[in-house]
């Protein structure tokens, strides 16, 4: 439709065609100075109206990077300012200490980057409005907060605010194997098992996760999108702050009714409300509390619920699709093993993660106690065959079964699917083998002069020209700022190598040092093919852990607990932080914060974290000692679920990997899978390469085979909402409204998450007993609040409780 414009009439429909079809900049008039980017389309919104976008304007990852994400850059933007660094420096103590703190509380939260931000963001501008800025001041508050200094106060917070693998081994040895470590121990232990995960990224993995366009993390888009929306233009964005204050407000006030006043909206369930005294209906239908049931048809109105791993408002449709298959297989298989009685399942709850006696039976359940078949922290074969092999219950074995059929898919789908992603992080074996053809040229004069190569720009290949498979508006933006060397991470690397040698000898471990260099060894493939999963689908469901504690526990010379826990320290928890800088460097990216800067940030705020997250582990446990071994605890302050959990994960797959899952024990069908995972693969991408265009390539294998095993833990009844949400966005809206699509989607998403967890956050500490003494308040009894003060066992949803034993 034409609109009249200071400079004549402008036909925005045949603009965009012509835009679409010269590939070229337009702008029209100095006085309406509108500007068209065609690489990204970036804005919708201008002064006479909207333009209309195609249908299916949005279909690839690409797609999103480019229209959606802010390609703009102001390089004279200061970073390493002091209120940045003071503001960031805090947040990482007030974020590490408050993570730790959770993990040792009755209700764990997560500190999110989300949540962080926005405390920066307040902090910043509080800072730039009322710090004095003339004369020498201006050194302190230069100028107004920008976007780049948020980004890098956040990378930094972020990278504090997790409670670290290595406190969870740490308190585990403190409490059970009476092995007390000092402070330089302990923080050296956090700080190498954390920073060894950041080398493996430096390493290689750059090229294949973070470079090429189709690696786009798609969680990091509403935090991104965000900054833009808050720092960019603001009459651009006025519509959308708008839309993102209004949500947050509304979910910030809302959250409290599902959460305190009314958690039957946790999970409104009709077949729950029609049969009320069924089991079985129960373990269908029901979801609202921990371990009760699938949540078939159940209808969650808590997005603290809905939301708890990931905003259904970011998954890729591709994935939610196979999510939703991976869903209704999984109700499917929980109940034709439950019902059909394999691996006795009956005998056991229909939702647990404990080990059993094989003597348990229904109403009569007997947790396996395994501290009772160690002697010196080893396993006792004597005290074994007193006790017998533990039991586990049907649908957990299914989620092991799963998480291993997903570890070996995605090997296979990524090799086949996205190798051309992949090949660059095997640069180095190509590099290795032309040394080897040429074995005599490697020691000329030049080849020696292996310093000439250290500022060689790794994203550009060596004709110095930008691979396709990297080139978008955003890489070209970050082309004028420095990468960092491959060799920082090498000597990261190296020092970190060598200080967790020498922790895990002073500590006592007893895991060898062979068994170490395995763990590290094992953990850059597994970083490499699930890293593709995060990157491409935002999926990070498949839990390693048990993975990696299973293969420590098959490797270790004898049975060991305590190292096992170490090996996956390292084996694992490497993996979790090489994700998690994966995902700053690409909030970086988006946001046009120099590589360099990125990295600093990151070890800032790691060296900060590790310092913290010792230092209260250490003081909690010191204090708390037996209320946390004390397995039933009924303490609304500190709890030692977490911890005690870890523990019994270290001794069954430590001590009993061997006795439980090799050929001819009941669960050798666990390891197996994960040879059987790598074929799954195999039939979808034959049938892609004969029929391309039947959407052979659509089935993600990992993906949907891991979401069979999905619903063996937690609250459930938020699926079929999550479902409902995901579709409305990733669907509907990207396809028939793109124009809203890109405008408010990932903007709506962060408001309700910032929106959900500044709520939770504060209600914690009021009315959930985090504050301390006398801060628990519970909402008075009635039938939208049952089990709210009596400690009668009661569902939310009304269903059966049969988790009675």
């Amino acid at each position: 439709m034409p609109i009249q414009g200071a400079s004549g009439v402008i036909d925005y429909e045949a603009e965009l065609k012509s835009i679409k079809s010269n590939g070229m900049d337009k702008t029209h008039g100095k006085e309406n100075d509108i500007s068209y980017k065609t690489e990204d389309l970036q804005e919708v919104e201008i002064q006479f109206g909207e333009l209309v976008l195609d249908k299916n304007e949005f279909k690839t990852n690409r797609d999103i990077v480019n229209k959606i994400v802010d390609s703009s850059d102001d390089p004279t933007m200061q970073v390493w300012t002091v209120r940045s660094v003071f503001i960031g420096g805090g947040l990482a103590i007030f974020g590490g200490v408050l993570q730790c703190m959770f993990y040792f509380k009755p209700q764990t939260i997560l500190v999110s980057g989300v949540f962080l931000m926005l405390i920066a963001h307040v902090f910043g501008e509080l800072w730039y409005k009322f710090v004095p800025s003339k004369g020498w001041l201006r050194y302190i508050n230069p100028g107004p907060w920008n976007k780049k200094e948020l980004t890098f106060a956040t990378i930094m917070a972020g990278s504090a605010s997790s409670c670290a693998l290595a406190i969870e081994v740490l308190a585990v040895q403190k409490l059970w194997y009476n092995s007390s470590i000092n402070a330089g121990i302990g923080i050296f232990i956090t700080f190498s098992s954390q920073l060894i995960g950041y080398s493996l990224v430096g390493l290689g993995l750059k090229k294949a996760l973070l470079y090429p366009s189709e690696m786009f993390y798609p969680n990091s888009i509403p935090l991104v999108t965000t900054i833009h929306a808050l720092h960019n233009n603001k009459e651009k964005t006025k519509k959308q702050l708008k839309v993102f204050y209004w949500c947050f407000l509304a979910m910030f006030l809302y959250e409290i009714i599902p959460e305190w006043i009314f958690p039957w909206l946790i999970g409104i369930s009709i077949p729950c409300l029609a049969a009320p005294k069924s089991s079985v209906v129960s373990r269908i239908f029901g979801g609202t509390n921990g371990n009760e049931g699938l949540g078939l048809l159940s209808f969650c109105f808590d997005w603290n619920y809905i939301a708890s791993t990931s905003s259904p408002l970011t998954i890729p449709l591709t994935a939610t699709v196979n999510n939703l298959i991976g869903y209704f297989l999984c109700i499917i298989v929980f109940c034709g093993v439950y019902y059909g009685n394999v691996w006795k399942s009956k005998n056991f709850p229909f939702l647990s993660q404990s080990l059993f006696y094989e003597d348990s039976a229904p109403g009569s359940y007997h947790v396996y106690n395994q501290t009772a078949i160690l002697t010196d922290n080893v396993l006792d074969e004597d005290k074994l065959a007193e006790n017998g092999i533990p039991y586990m219950t049907g649908t957990y074995a299914v989620y092991l079964i799963a998480t291993n059929l997903s570890v070996g898919a995605t090997i296979t789908h990524m090799l086949l699917f996205n190798r051309k992603e992949l090949a660059p992080a095997f640069y180095w074996f190509t590099e290795l083998k032309n040394y080897l053809r040429n074995i005599k040229s490697v020691f000329t004069l030049e080849t020696l002069k292996f310093w000439k190569n250290f500022d060689k720009d790794p994203r550009l290949n060596s004709d110095g020209v930008l691979p396709d498979v990297y080139n978008d508006a955003h890489m070209r933006a970050m082309l004028r700022y420095k990468e960092v060397p491959t060799w920082w991470y090498a000597v990261t690397f190296i020092l970190s190598f060598i200080v967790a040698l020498v922790c895990l000898y002073e500590a006592e471990s007893g895991l060898p040092w062979y068994m170490l260099i395995f763990a590290m060894v094992l953990s850059y493939p597994l970083t490499l093919f699930l890293g593709g999963l995060v990157a491409i689908f935002g999926f990070g469901g498949t839990q390693m852990q048990t993975v990696v504690q299973m293969i420590g526990g098959f490797s270790m010379p004898k049975p060991s607990p305590l190292a096992n826990m170490y090996f996956t320290l390292f084996g694992y928890n490497s993996v979790g932080q090489a994700f998690a800088l994966l995902n700053d460097l690409q909030l970086g990216y988006y946001v046009k914060l120099p590589p360099r800067d990125t990295f600093a940030a990151q070890m800032i705020g790691t060296v900060i974290g590790a310092i913290f997250n010792y230092i209260m582990m250490n003081s909690i446990v010191d204090s708390q000692f037996d209320l946390l071994k004390d397995i039933e605890a009924t303490s609304v302050i500190w709890s030692g679920q977490n911890v005690q959990q870890y523990n019994t994960q270290g001794i069954a797959w430590g001590a009993l990997a061997k006795e439980m899952f090799t050929i001819g024990k009941t669960y050798y069908m666990v390891p197996l899978a994960l040879v059987v995972g790598l074929g799954l693969p195999l039939p979808f991408y034959l049938g892609h390469r004969l029929r391309p265009t039947w959407g052979f390539d659509n089935v993600k294998t990992p993906l949907l085979v891991w979401y069979i095993g999905w619903l063996c833990v937690g609250v459930n009844s938020s699926i079929t909402t999550f479902f409902i949400a995901a579709f409305i966005s990733q669907f509907y809206l990207r396809k028939y409204k793109p124009v809203y699509f890109q405008k408010y989607n990932y903007i709506v998403a962060a408001a309700l998450i910032g929106g959900c967890q500044v709520a939770i956050f504060i209600l914690s500490f009021t009315i959930f007993g985090a504050g301390g003494p006398n801060t628990t308040h519970n909402f008075p009894r009635w039938w939208g609040n049952l089990n709210g003060a009596t400690g009668i066992n009661e569902n939310f949803d009304h269903c059966l409780f049969t988790n009675k034993g």
